[in-house]
């Protein structure tokens, strides 16, 4: 069985390229599973910024595709003009007839390897990791606009026309492509009550597979325990956008502050002081990370990025849409008690009460509360840790994930045969 993965990162091949794309460890970790099926041979194409031949590494083939506009010409143009640069479809119908799969694998609706649909009549499913065109509706934050986005934005941004203002242009091409894809596709991997609902919304006739993701092996080598510490430390992973919730962010510890009275530190990973979302928001809260006990933590990863989680009382995910975040998946996995905001799929990870607590993810107030009652209930946490955990181990099995990918393949590749068969019947042509 011959298959063809295409990715927006380069998945194992990311030292070779030097691909550290943030948030995509997962499907490396997912090829690590399927190197190891015998009757399976995988490639992987992936965007890169330079033009490169295919390689070979560790029995996997690797096709990089350049996206477009990587020469200096390219990026004045698509800065200009404000278009999509991860595209490159006559690349990615190459890659196809270079590697004849049996069946195509897309890792997400949000870039431009959607093109493969159009490409082949090989049968194609695409794997689901956030929806573009729900996420817009949730991409400004409570009060703010594209007009004030672009008036609080750095004078670097506006003149370089990069940043906030023009990323959800950017976003609303994306959606548009995405609702593309999902009415060409017909087969999908996902996860969640939430991108099940979007999909049976978008079409009525499609093959879904309830699919987990595969966490990195390290994180089940560690198990949280409720430091003991005088100073309460909140810890949220999250990467720079405003659907991501970051205003909440600060809000929420400047109601700590001067309401709740406690002592406290809140580490966001995945950000560092020089981010350019940070004076956005705060000129829209009229606030100050600085002053509210927000520390920027930067990138980390590996064994950095589980002792900071382990050091932390409490996991907060303050996004306002989101499908099955990686980060929440490490946390429960950890067994660290979560805190999140009830929106998008969080709800099909999280039993509110049981393995972690749910809140209006726009409500401030709601998620203050909500902490300064955890924190005074060591056992409680210790609880919805233990049960997190159980439920996370579970849930992130990979013999039962690559079971149900693999089975997903040869269900698909059977149907799509005998769909052929039929076809060649129906126009007088004899099988024997």
């Amino acid at each position: 069985m011959r298959v063809l993965w295409f990715s927006f990162t380069a998945s194992g091949a990311g030292k070779i390229v030097n691909d550290n794309t943030a948030g995509c460890g997962w499907i490396s970790s997912l090829e690590e599973g399927i190197r190891q099926v015998k009757d399976i041979t995988l490639a992987v194409g992936f965007f890169h910024d330079q033009d490169m031949p295919a390689f070979e590494s560790g029995g996997v083939t690797y096709y990089p595709v350049q996206k477009k506009n990587t020469g200096f010409a390219g990026k004045i143009s698509q800065r200009v003009f404000n278009n999509l640069y991860d595209e490159n479809p006559d690349k990615i119908k190459k890659v196809i007839a270079d590697f004849k799969p049996d069946i195509i694998h897309i890792f997400g609706t949000e870039s431009g390897m959607v093109a493969a649909l159009k490409q082949t009549s090989v049968p194609v499913i695409i794997h689901l990791q956030g929806l573009v065109r729900p996420y817009l509706s949730a991409w400004f934050p409570k009060g703010m606009s594209q007009f004030s986005i672009l008036l609080y934005s750095p004078l670097k941004a506006i003149l370089f026309r990069r940043g906030y203002y023009y990323e959800y242009g950017l976003f609303k091409k994306r959606a548009k492509r995405e609702d593309e894809a999902i009415a060409k596709a017909h087969y999908f991997f996902g996860r969640t009550h939430w991108d099940r609902n979007y999909i049976e919304l978008m079409k009525s006739d499609f093959r879904y597979y309830h699919c987990e993701e595969v966490l990195r092996s390290f994180f089940f080598d560690y198990q949280w325990k409720l430091p003991q510490t005088k100073t309460i430390r909140l810890v949220t992973v999250i990467n720079p956008h405003l659907y991501k919730g970051v205003e909440m962010i600060l809000e929420t510890a400047s109601i700590l502050k001067r309401m709740a009275h406690i002592n406290f530190e809140w580490h966001v990973v995945g950000m560092n002081n020089n981010s350019e979302i940070i004076p956005v928001i705060e000129k829209g809260c009229k606030l100050l990370f600085a002053e509210n006990n927000v520390v920027f933590r930067g990138s980390q990863v590996g064994d950095k990025l589980v002792e900071e989680l382990l050091n932390a009382n409490l996991f907060i995910h303050p996004s306002h849409i989101d499908n099955s975040p990686n980060s929440v998946c490490e946390a429960m996995l950890l067994g660290m008690p979560v805190i999140a905001g009830n929106a998008g799929g969080l709800s099909s990870m999280i039993k509110h009460g049981e393995d972690g607590l749910l809140y209006n993810s726009y409500d401030p107030y709601e998620l203050a509360l909500i902490i300064k009652k955890s924190v005074t209930q060591q056992s409680y946490l210790a609880e919805l840790g233990q049960n997190a955990r159980k439920r996370s181990v579970a849930r992130h099995d990979i013999d039962n994930i690559i079971s149900t990918v693999t089975k997903a393949y040869q269900e698909i590749i059977l149907e799509n045969s005998r769909s052929a068969t039929v076809q060649f019947q129906n126009n007088g042509v004899k099988i024997s």
